[in-house]
């Protein structure tokens, strides 16, 4: 009843929709927490199941590469077009692919996880972002690893991740898997554990539906009695309704699929 009231509240202030468009867009900035400083601004155009990621790095670059969406973002095709090629990939695998590579490294590398630990936590009100009033929640991992490389075997590194996400119960935003794939990569070792990845999205599931409008994600790797610490940080600053074309969301005509990756955030 509390919520409802405050919803309420919200509607009549203007200050969000009643009902989640259909077709719409969305600005975001992801700061990885790199000591590099590179912080990734772009935008996600939404038009029903299908959408399209353009970001400031490729801009930057010269490269005028793109992420697709497809089926209510599972499907993930990153397209070339000074190559004329496009590459498709399943939105879960594309958010794994830090952790398949390493599993890739065979006997050269071998990475255990262990002690592993999803918690969950519901904090309530998160307030207002972009114009949507949201609720806030907490997933916790923790695990340990050991590393064996080339027959040398290192043990006792010990890793936490505690995310906060702010999301609207009423809005499932559309997936951003540049935000995926760069939080998976954070866990490092971690990443090559499939089973560990899928219950702390399965947790995550729960919690909210679609992808956050805020995020922040401090991982803490532990190893000889010294901490480093990465904290990434996610917002998204405007929705805007409506004004996407169909046709923007489309693979061109002409192009060609790709084998392998090569995938550029």
């Amino acid at each position: 009843m509390r919520y409802a009231l405050f919803t309420a509240l919200c509607l009549a202030g203007g200050t969000a929709a009643a009902q989640a468009p259909s077709n719409y867009s969305y600005d975001f900035r992801l700061d990885p927490g790199s000591k590099s400083g590179d912080v990734i601004q772009g935008t996600v155009r939404v038009a029903g199941p299908r959408a399209r990621i353009d970001t400031d790095e490729h801009r930057r670059d010269g490269d005028p590469g793109y992420l697709l969406l497809a089926d209510n973002g599972k499907t993930v095709y990153a397209v070339h077009p000074d190559k004329k090629t496009y590459e498709q990939h399943d939105a879960d695998e594309f958010a794994r692919v830090v952790g398949t590579a390493m599993r890739a490294a065979g006997p050269v590398l071998k990475v255990s996880v262990q002690n592993a630990r999803v918690d969950t936590a519901r904090l309530g009100d998160g307030g207002t972002v972009a114009g949507r009033a949201t609720q806030r929640v907490e997933l916790t991992q923790r695990w340990s690893t050991s590393l064996r490389v080339l027959g040398f075997t290192k043990e006792g590194m010990r890793g936490s991740s505690v995310a906060w996400y702010w999301a609207d119960p009423s809005f499932a935003l559309m997936r951003n898997p540049l935000l995926d794939i760069v939080s998976t990569s954070l866990l490092t070792l971690a990443a090559s554990d499939d089973e560990f990845l899928s219950r702390a999205e399965m947790a995550r599931a729960r919690l909210f539906r679609g992808s956050p409008l805020k995020a922040t994600i401090r991982l803490t790797m532990s190893e000889d009695q010294s901490d480093d610490v990465t904290t990434l940080r996610y917002e998204v600053s405007k929705i805007t309704p409506g004004g996407v074309r169909d046709a923007d969301l489309e693979l061109p005509r002409g192009y060609t699929r790709a084998t392998g990756r090569t995938i550029k955030l």
